[in-house]
């Protein structure tokens, strides 16, 4: 409600109204003096219907001339009073229109405080409903970080053993490499002591026509020597020939081991790098999934459309 206005105010505004041959109501009356609330003019005129007639007595106390013919009298009284009765009329029916008006503007806001009421429970749910959503969002995020760590600890661990598998590798190509040049090494020691063995009893056998039974028995010796030493070294070449062979086995284990770690590895690296991503996501749909709440703006905005409304 306006500030101000006073009754003198009204009243004034109704009297030049009157005398500028118009009939007083709120509407014009607010036009008149630029403000005040409906129910405030109203209420001010009404006193001013009111304390219309008792006026228009004392003024036609005071208009009275003495002498004056009794017809002119009784015809001016009855004009007064047919006046009388038609303002009284059309005051009561603007009264009627405007409580009317004041009863509809009453029951429009109603509906839209009942509009804004449901529109504010049914933003208290969604409220509550984003918050659960945003609570399970971050719980799911908690566990996804906590499975982050562990696939962390886990690549580091499979890193570790990856170096160990490599390392060990690198071990057994040494030790692969050293016993092939060792066998290449007795081989060839072996081929030229038989070499040589030969070489002996080509020789002895040349000078056995002179001593025919010490160079048999000489030359039975050597075969045996020699068939001995043959079968050592066969012996040996066997015993490496596993050896190279058990030690080729281990390799190819280590090599396939060495894959499969290799692989693994590079599997949990891709997961690593699609899970460095997941907060992010999270974090992003968990805002969009919160709704916003009214601003002051539009509260204020509700609140002085519901006062220019509302009755005074």
């Amino acid at each position: 409600m306006a500030k101000g206005i006073t009754e003198d105010q009204v009243h004034a505004a109704a009297d030049a109204l009157v005398v500028a041959g118009e009939r007083p109501t709120v509407e014009r009356i607010r036009t008149h003096l630029g403000t005040g609330s409906p129910n405030t003019v109203t209420r001010l005129l009404d006193t001013w219907w009111q304390a219309l007639g008792a006026r228009l007595t004392a003024q036609h106390s005071m208009a009275s001339i003495p002498d004056v013919p009794a017809e002119i009298a009784a015809l001016a009284g009855q004009w007064w009073a047919q006046a009388w009765q038609q303002a009284r009329e059309a005051v009561q029916v603007d009264m009627a229109v405007e409580r009317q008006q004041l009863a509809d503007a009453r029951l429009a806001l109603e509906r839209e405080r009942a509009a804004c009421l449901d529109e504010q429970t049914r933003q208290r749910q969604a409220l509550v409903q984003a918050q659960q959503a945003e609570a399970t969002a971050a719980a799911r995020l908690i566990d996804i970080q906590r499975l982050v760590e562990q696939q962390a600890a886990q690549l580091a661990d499979l890193a570790q053993q990856r170096e160990a598998l490599e390392t060990r590798n690198e071990r057994l190509e040494r030790e692969f490499l050293s016993v092939t040049a060792r066998l290449q090494t007795q081989e060839a020691a072996a081929a030229a002591e038989r070499e040589t063995l030969a070489q002996q009893l080509r020789a002895a056998e040349d000078h056995s026509h002179a001593e025919v039974d010490r160079a048999r028995q000489e030359s039975k010796g050597l075969r045996t020597r020699l068939t001995a030493v043959e079968k050592e070294r066969a012996t040996e070449r066997e015993s490496h020939q596993q050896e190279l062979v058990a030690l080729r086995t281990r390799l190819a284990t280590a090599q396939q081991d060495v894959a499969a770690y290799r692989a693994r590895v590079e599997t949990l690296e891709q997961q690593w790098i699609t899970l460095g991503d997941l907060p992010a996501i999270l974090r992003a749909q968990g805002q969009t999934m919160k709704i916003k709440r009214p601003s002051p703006a539009k509260k204020a905005t509700k609140s002085s459309r519901s006062r220019t409304r509302s009755p005074r």
